[in-house]
């Protein structure tokens, strides 16, 4: 049962999900059973922003629910939350968390609740009340999905993009072309990856291995 109450009536929320049936659901949750007020719901960031730009500030949500993961958590979109973040609205990350070094980035720069899409509805709607109380929560399932693992190599944003690309069985010219740079050079990283396996006492002599040590680690799935 439900029991939680929010902070004050007319509470307005934006939800960011890019994946269509996700994001339905998560609609029908937050007005259904949480008696919020859902003035926006879409795909990526940029849309939210726009909208937000033709907007009266007394229509912008007090709270965003986004899914930043496992392809728009670049520069921008984390530059987008703390930007919104900074204006006062606060921010629930409701992720796959995958992969964890993003999520992890993610959990770092700063946001006001985590929960994991494998929590239950009653979780998820305890982190918006929280959220929307000032109060900062992360359940135990994201928390457990962001542990780090003490044996990973620390590896660079470039590193970790070649690693989830020849992981997942792209070829050396393939990788290159898709982080811009020569074949030789890819082939530096991968060799830089294995060194900091090796370093730790995980070996990587093939791509198979490569492949998964980096599961593991969660960096691909």
């Amino acid at each position: 049962m439900w029991k939680r109450s929010y902070p004050r009536l007319g509470r307005r929320v934006a939800v960011i999900e890019p994946h269509v049936m996700q994001r339905l659901r998560t609609v029908e949750l937050l007005e259904g059973r949480a008696g919020l007020e859902v003035v926006h719901a879409g795909d990526a960031l940029p849309a939210l922003m726009t909208w937000m730009r033709g907007q009266d500030r007394s229509n912008w949500p007090h709270l965003l629910v986004v899914e930043l993961l496992p392809n728009n958590a670049d520069d921008q979109a984390r530059a987008a939350v703390a930007a919104l973040r900074k204006a006062g609205m606060r921010v629930l990350l409701l992720s796959c968390l995958f992969p964890r070094w993003s999520a992890q980035r993610i959990a770092a720069d700063g946001v006001d609740g985590i929960a994991s899409k494998l929590d239950g509805e009653h979780a998820v709607l305890e982190c918006v009340a929280a959220a929307l109380a000032g109060e900062a929560i992360v359940t135990a399932r994201a928390k457990a999905d962001l542990a780090s693992d003490t044996n990973a190599p620390e590896l660079s944003t470039q590193e970790r993009r070649v690693l989830e690309l020849y992981a997942v069985g792209n070829p050396i010219a393939v990788v290159a072309e898709r982080i811009g740079v020569r074949q030789d050079t890819a082939r530096k990283y991968i060799a830089r990856i294995k060194q900091k396996y090796a370093a730790l006492g995980r070996i990587a002599s093939t791509k198979l291995d490569l492949a998964r040590l980096a599961r593991e680690d969660g960096l691909v799935d």
